[in-house]
């Protein structure tokens, strides 16, 4: 295969960090060490902005989602750089890229990521958007997503609709149990410490989280633990509070040394209502905890019912708190769902990700020419 020699332009739109802004990182470091030429286009001291090489880095003022001086920006970046592609990782990313093409003449096709599993919009615009001259591929991070957005735009063939799985490093997540959050909490070895390590947003059902745990409030060899922050923080621990789960769930807030923190888990329950695929599956799979989860969106391409997982319908607490009990007590099951679910790993490695993506845009390419 002939070295991709073509600079690409990612653009995000986020100030924090959460999966996608990883995803993006991800690719943005493997194609750096393949030589291959980048910039990327973030709001000015977002987390990612923290993390790209200075000499690759352009930043904005964020504004809005429909942002004009953005989009002007983006364009000008684009001549100065002969930048041959953009890549948008999010809806206003996307949006910015199809500015920069109708109100400045920007020229590079664009490659859409889409990770989230709810419909394309219904408006004129994002109708509009999606269907746009410039978009030369929608990439999404599970088939789940592929099916919705075939239903939302036409001529999905011809927009080179794909799907490329996120993926994780694995190596970050080979440490051995060091007891770090054990002894943080003061949570005894013989406690059964069910975790998730997701943000705190609406689509991750943390109700339901709350409520599973709830069930195990009167057995202290049970305990809980949210790792991670998000807009609905105080909101949850209300909820919590009111369920009684002061002595029985601890919220952690933001860590930074998660693949040192995940290994203290024993069960990792994932309660997502909505999730496009749910890279923190991956994460703790690697990290060697069996997962309880819902089958929202792309979740079920990662975790198969008594094979790599134990999977529930969203919202059903009844079976998420028996799942945990069968998990708890059952070694034999716990062994076999950990082995199965690391032989799922190489199909949604960092690696193959970057590989379906390079695919992408040599597609692009040479549908342009």
């Amino acid at each position: 295969m002939q070295p991709f020699s073509q600079t690409v332009c990612h653009v995000s739109s986020p100030i924090s960090w959460r999966g996608g802004e990883q995803q993006l990182f991800y690719l943005y470091s493997e194609l750096k060490k393949k030589g291959i030429k980048q910039i990327v286009f973030c709001p000015k001291d977002s987390e990612l902005s923290l993390k790209i090489e200075p000499g690759d880095l352009r930043t904005y003022r964020k504004r809005g989602g429909v942002d004009i001086a953005a989009g002007r920006k983006l364009s000008r970046i684009c001549d100065e750089n002969l930048v041959d592609i953009l890549h948008a990782h999010d809806a206003h990313a996307h949006t910015t890229c199809v500015l920069a093409a109708d109100f400045f003449g920007n020229k590079p096709p664009i490659v859409l990521s889409r990770r989230v599993d709810f419909a394309v919009g219904s408006s004129w615009f994002s109708r509009y958007k999606y269907n746009h001259p410039k978009i030369c591929s929608i990439v999404c991070v599970s088939d789940a997503i592929n099916r919705i957005v075939r239903d939302g735009i036409k001529n999905a063939g011809e927009r080179n609709v794909v799907t490329v799985h996120s993926g994780t490093d694995s190596s970050r997540f080979q440490h051995l149990r060091s007891g770090r959050l054990r002894n943080e909490l003061g949570i005894p070895e013989h406690t059964i410490l069910v975790g998730n390590a997701s943000a705190l947003a609406d689509h991750k059902d943390y109700p339901t989280f709350l409520h599973v745990a709830a069930r195990f409030k009167e057995k202290q060899q049970f305990h809980f633990v949210i790792i991670g922050t998000g807009s609905l923080e105080e909101e949850l621990k209300k909820l919590a509070t009111e369920l009684g789960l002061t002595q029985s769930l601890t919220f952690t807030g933001y860590r930074n040394d998660l693949p040192e923190i995940l290994p203290d888990l024993d069960i990792f329950l994932f309660t997502s209502k909505t999730e496009g695929l749910g890279t923190t599956v991956l994460d703790a799979i690697a990290s060697g905890i069996p997962v309880v989860a819902t089958s929202a969106g792309g979740v079920p391409e990662m975790i198969i019912n008594e094979e790599t997982g134990l999977l529930c319908d969203v919202g059903d607490v009844d079976s998420l708190a028996q799942n945990l009990i069968r998990l708890s007590s059952d070694e034999d099951l716990k062994s076999r769902l950990i082995k199965g679910a690391k032989d799922i790993l190489p199909d949604f490695s960092v690696e193959s990700m970057v590989n379906g993506n390079l695919e992408v845009y040599r597609n692009c390419l040479e549908k342009s020419e």
